[in-house]
This record gives structure tokens, sequence and C-alpha cells, in this order.
């Protein structure tokens, strides 16, 4: 009989340092699961750093494919063959029918080729949804072109035929390539795949791509609040942006939303665009990566956090460690917690990818010392069931091991068909 706990959970992201919230939340579960007994493989694409997540860290020493070159980064983020080969060698040598696979991150270095590698232990594999991409192609259910939020099916002809990539159309081409190539490796059509999603609300997303939800698990992600107490945000006058520099976070958006607004806005983060940040946006104020004692004594100047994000935010992990230090937040309307967080009182929302509504926002509460004060207030009452405290997030994922390893093995045959085909397939395609 499968025991119903695992003797070991093998990790897999693309970074193995805390660069964003997918990886700060694999690092997480990484310790968290260590402190609780379980034993834990952190199997990551990038180089070592001076703290690895876990005593047992296999690191492949790649590069993020934004700091590769062209060609590498095309050919690499569509099949990493060292990728596949290493958690091949993993699985064939340390496997175990209570070894659990939770895969957090592949999109930045890791590639579909990992998918490959997981196919013949695909029943005890977990999927963790932080973004989109194993529904759709961009991984952000967003038309950047437009700014605005894309309501079409994935990988439909209309999809494939609508220039949404941020770079070129040619860009999109690659994704979709890419998009096909997990789902060949990986099918979540046919044979549901153990999900975990970490807002209910993005189930509609998955259903809209046609993939299997009958393993779908909602866990919603663990919340430390940036502050041990409230420090009164209707006496502070800054705005704060915290996440990566990249495109989809909208960065750009807050900065002229700010000038707009005639507001002073600071970052904590970094990433590519901060040079255009730098060069465009000279007033703002670039903090970069912080930890959480040093952010505390940063963040306590803040009046309101803003989330500028131009893609439909499953989570918004910053803007709930904000509500529940008492700071309110200004997010988009796409953003899956605007509608609770609104009904709670505890933020406002502008129209997603518009700059001038969000600098509307930011008027209306850099103006209203009353308003930024009750909605504080009610961000400490109210904000408690919004999210998990790590503890118990780390009790729902053992539970929801526990509950993979004591299904029966109801694919056998599937998986075996395809896993069958891969050696031929190999054999004749330039990527095998």
């Amino acid at each position: 009989m499968t025991p119903s706990h695992p003797d070991r959970v093998v990790i897999i992201n693309d970074r193995s340092v805390k660069v964003g919230g997918a990886s700060n939340l694999a690092i997480l579960s990484a310790d968290l699961l260590q402190r609780a007994g379980i034993p834990v493989a952190y199997f990551a694409g990038d180089a070592a750093s001076g703290d690895p997540p876990a005593p047992d860290t296999i690191n492949l020493n790649g590069q993020p494919l934004t700091q590769q070159g062209r060609m590498s980064a095309l050919a690499g983020g569509l099949y990493s063959r060292s990728a596949y080969s290493a958690l091949q060698d993993l699985i064939a040598r340390r496997d175990t029918p209570a070894t659990i696979y939770h895969v957090h991150g592949w999109s930045k270095i890791l590639s579909p080729s990992i998918f490959r590698a997981l196919w013949p232990v695909r029943e005890r594999v977990v999927l963790h949804a932080h973004d989109y991409f194993l529904s759709c192609p961009n991984g952000g259910f967003a038309n950047y072109r437009k700014n605005d939020v894309c309501h079409l099916t994935p990988m439909s002809m209309q999809c494939l035929t609508t220039q949404c990539d941020k770079r070129g159309y040619h860009e999109k081409v690659w994704r979709s390539a890419r998009h096909l190539l997990r789902e060949h490796f990986y099918p979540t059509r046919q044979t549901p795949a153990n999900i975990v999603i970490v807002h209910q609300r993005m189930r509609d997303y998955f259903d809209r791509s046609g993939m299997g939800t009958d393993n779908i698990e909602i866990i919603r992600n663990p919340v430390e609040p940036f502050l041990k107490q409230p420090m009164a945000p209707w006496n502070k006058h800054n705005f704060f942006f915290v996440g990566r520099l990249e495109p989809e976070k909208g960065f750009e958006d807050a900065a002229m939303a700010a000038r707009l607004a005639g507001v002073d806005l600071h970052i904590i983060g970094d990433g590519a665009g901060r040079a255009l940040l730098e060069h465009n946006y000279p007033e703002v104020v670039i903090h970069g990566w912080k930890s959480k004692e040093e952010m505390r004594g940063i963040i306590g100047g803040a009046r309101a956090l803003v989330v500028s994000s131009r893609v439909p935010e499953p989570f918004g992990l910053a803007a709930l460690e904000a509500v529940t230090s008492g700071i309110p937040v200004i997010l988009p309307d796409a953003a899956l917690l605007s509608q609770e967080i609104t009904e709670l009182g505890c933020g406002v929302t502008f129209q997603s990818g518009k700059v001038e509504s969000l600098a509307a926002a930011m008027r209306r509460l850099a103006s209203d010392n009353m308003l930024i004060r009750l909605m504080s207030v009610n961000c400490m009452r109210r904000s408690g069931g919004l999210a998990h405290t790590p503890a118990s997030w780390r009790d729902a994922l053992i539970a929801l091991y526990g509950r993979i390893l004591e299904r029966p093995a109801s694919s056998r045959t599937a998986s075996t068909a395809i896993e069958d085909d891969y050696p031929e397939t190999a054999e004749q395609s330039p990527i095998g």
C-alpha cells in the first residue's frame, strides 16, 4: 500500500534565489517542508547561490532566457536537453512510490523538456499555477499590444493569428510552439493534471483553455505582513510599487501615473526595466530588492501600495502583504483579488491598463486622509481570511500530497502509451 505521507518532495523551479513571487514561494516551501521533517530535493535551472534552498540542491547553471543570446534562448527555451537529462537522471536514480514532484516555475530557464522527464511519474506531479503559462501561450491572458485583458480561447485560430506579444509576432509564434511542446510532452486535456491554483477565479481561465480540471485544487498563497504593526498611513505621503520591473507588471504605468498625479513613487524591486525608469523617470526612488527586515524600514512610510499589472494577476502577494499591514492598495479591476479587496473596503481599483485611471486613483488617495484612515482600519479588521499563513499553507500542501498518494493509479495505460512513443520521437526530432 502506498503511504499517504511523502518520503521526499522534489521542488522544481527555474531559480534557486528569491527574485519574485514564484521563486520566493518555492524556496519558502522547501524551508517549511524540511522543518516539518520531510526531505526536500530542490531542482533549479540557475547557478548555485551562497544560500541554497535545501542541502540537496541540484543547479543546472543555466541563465534566464532574457540574458542569453537570441539563438540560444530560442532553442533552449523550446527544449533544454540539459534540463531533461538531469531531471530524467534524478527520477531514475531516486524515485520512490512516495516521492512528490512539485513544479513551481519552468518558463524562464528550464523549458518544456522537464515535462517529458516528468511524464512517467505524472500521477505524483503537482503543477503550481503561479501564472497562466499552463493554459495561455503568453502566460498572462493579456494582449500586450492593446494593454488589455485577452478574452480569446488559448491556441484557437483567432488566438494564433492575433499579435498580442510585447516583442513581436515572431515571439508569439515561438511561445505558441513552446505551448504545443509542453502539451505534447505533458497532455492536460485528456488526462487531468494535479494543478494548484491560487485563487478560485483562475479556474475560469483554465476552463476556457480546455484543460482537464478534475484535479485542480485551490490553495491560496501564504502571506506575512510587511509590517509587524500599522504605521498610520494617513500621515504618510509616499506611494509604493513592490515587484519585478518587467513590462507585464506595469511598472512604467505606475511611474507615469505618479507623475500625472503629482505624488512620490518608491519602488522595491528590480529587473530589466530599471534602466528605463532611471532614464525617463528620475524622480522615482528605486530601492532594489530588499529583505523583509530591510523592507520594514522603508515601507513604513507608505500611504498606499500600487499594483499596476497589465495581466489579470492570479493572486497579488504584495497587495496582501500591504493590506495585512494596514496599508491600502490600488489595483487593476482585472486582478483576481480586486472584488474582494474593494468589498472589504481595503482599497480601490482602476481600469486595467489605463494610466489616467490609475493616476485618478492615486490623486483620490493622496487627497483624502479620512478615506486612507478608514481603509487602514478595514485592512486590519477584515483581511485575515484572504490568504494562508505560512504554517497553514505548509499543512495544505502536505495534505494535498497525501491525497495524491492515496489516489488509485487511474491513468497508467495512457501514461505508458505516450511514454513508449518518446524514444522514436526523440530520434526523429532535432530537439529530442
